[in-house]
């Protein structure tokens, strides 16, 4: 591959990268763009500039293998001559089918087990039919080789595990991204303390099932042990300065053993945000998620009010799935409403061709499922107003700085409970993470002030 010349040599090539999908997906787009600008590449805004444009895609639902199509279009008709490349998840279904049943094509489709090969190719010669090109030296089994340095945002997210092996009965994801891969604990060390040291606040730990960490090579341990290490060799320099955000957990990891972990940590931040997915027994054990319930959930939440007084909690919630009944969403709708969620994201579920689910009696049409889903949003939405006003009462938080300014020029960011926070007034020297007090609040976000 070619090198970046050196001195003031305008770039070789442009490309554009558009990404959808999960916190996975993000970070594997920023492993492509900083190899493809250490081979010469310069990232552009616009993708009528591009030599090439890569979509990085999702399959989880049925509306991201149509973001993905939609995507296929409207870059080719803005930008005929580029190099058009469609890899990620929702790759794996359109391979599937004959490329003249595409309205429009891809110059290159490449499934996700294929993406790392844009790392090692020039995109712009890569063939429209990548051969398989097995490196004996990492097996299909090994971690995928995306490695970074920076971060397109603010606040850098570090994949520690891919793929899963649950089979969940409405998921694509293990035909998409394989078995589940756990990352060596060397590797994830090295990745944060490089990150941590380039500045960045805020470290999102993230990967497809974190509760399967591990589960490949038992000289990693789980999760929880990931956890604990790097809290041993980094909170000495860097608690105070910087922290960890936990990307999604499967409810059954608020084991003893978790909430011991969570209550000994001086790096993550006091928000959790859970695969709940729902609370019918009856439900989960169709899906194939028994293995915990509503109680053990209400449970663990309640015993982290112990450790954390206040807690940001999130959960993905599914609705709407085969056999669900109405005392099903009515039970939902009140577990909602005893636990502090501070959000949500509630999904209708959409038949996924292929998984065990496509095929169960008692499905229902799309108008209910999207009404359900609205029913849920609704009881989130009165459950973060509550958990809103409670952030209003804070004396102090620590907000990570984004990068981003609004019109008038005032900083925004997180704060640890995952609210957005905008500065009262024009900041620009502020930088990591940056002492405040909340002073108002409108209807998206709280108005800070540096204390």
């Amino acid at each position: 591959m070619k090198r970046r010349p050196q001195g003031n040599s305008a770039p070789l090539w442009k490309f554009y990268i558009e990404t959808f999908g999960c916190k996975v997906n993000q970070y594997e787009s920023q492993a492509l763009r900083e190899s493809w600008a250490a081979s010469g590449g310069a990232e552009c805004e616009c993708p009528q500039e591009a030599d090439v444009i890569c979509v990085n895609s999702c399959a989880v639902t049925a509306r991201g293998e149509r973001d993905a199509r939609n995507a296929i279009f409207r870059l080719r008709r803005s930008a005929p001559s580029a190099r058009l490349i469609l890899t990620g998840c929702a790759a794996n279904f359109f391979a599937a089918r004959k490329p003249d049943s595409m309205q429009v094509a891809p110059d290159i489709l490449l499934p996700q087990d294929k993406k790392a090969l844009l790392l090692s190719a020039d995109p712009r010669t890569l063939p429209s039919s990548p051969p398989d090109m097995p490196d004996p030296a990492r097996p299909s089994t090994a971690f995928p080789p995306f490695r970074i340095t920076s971060f397109k945002r603010a606040r850098p997210i570090v994949k520690i595990q891919d793929g899963c092996t649950h089979h969940c009965a409405y998921c694509v994801v293990p035909r998409a991204r394989g078995p589940s891969r756990s990352r060596p604990p060397a590797e994830v060390l090295e990745e944060v303390l490089h990150l941590l040291r380039a500045g960045y606040a805020e470290i999102i730990l993230s990967g497809v099932n974190l509760r399967q960490y591990g589960q490949d090579n038992s000289a990693f341990g789980d999760f929880w042990s990931l956890l604990r290490s790097l809290e041993k060799h980094l909170a000495p320099e860097f608690a105070g300065q910087a922290r960890f955000r936990i990307s999604s957990l499967d409810p059954s990891q608020l084991s003893q053993r978790g909430l011991d972990t969570l209550a000994a940590s001086r790096m993550v931040c006091p928000h959790l945000h859970l695969s709940l997915q729902h609370t019918s027994p009856a439900v989960l054990r169709g899906m194939g998620r028994g293995h915990y319930s509503a109680q053990s959930v209400a449970e663990a939440v309640s015993a982290l009010g112990a450790i954390w007084p206040k807690i940001g909690l999130g959960a993905d919630i599914l609705v709407g799935f085969p056999g669900e009944t109405e005392e099903d969403i009515a039970d939902l709708a009140d577990f909602v409403q005893t636990l502090p969620f501070s959000y949500a994201h509630v999904f209708p579920w959409s038949s996924r061709p292929g998984t065990p689910a496509a095929g169960f009696d008692g499905q229902m049409p799309i108008s209910v499922r999207q009404e359900r889903a609205a029913r849920i949003r609704k009881a989130v939405a009165e459950r973060r107003a509550a958990f809103l006003q409670g952030q209003i009462a804070l004396e102090r938080m620590l907000i990570a700085i984004d990068g981003r300014q609004t019109t008038t020029g005032r900083l925004k960011g997180l704060n640890e409970f995952y609210i957005p926070c905008v500065f009262e007034r024009s900041a620009s020297d502020a930088a990591g993470l940056v002492p405040a007090r909340p002073i108002a609040l409108t209807d998206t976000e709280l108005v800070v002030q540096a204390v």
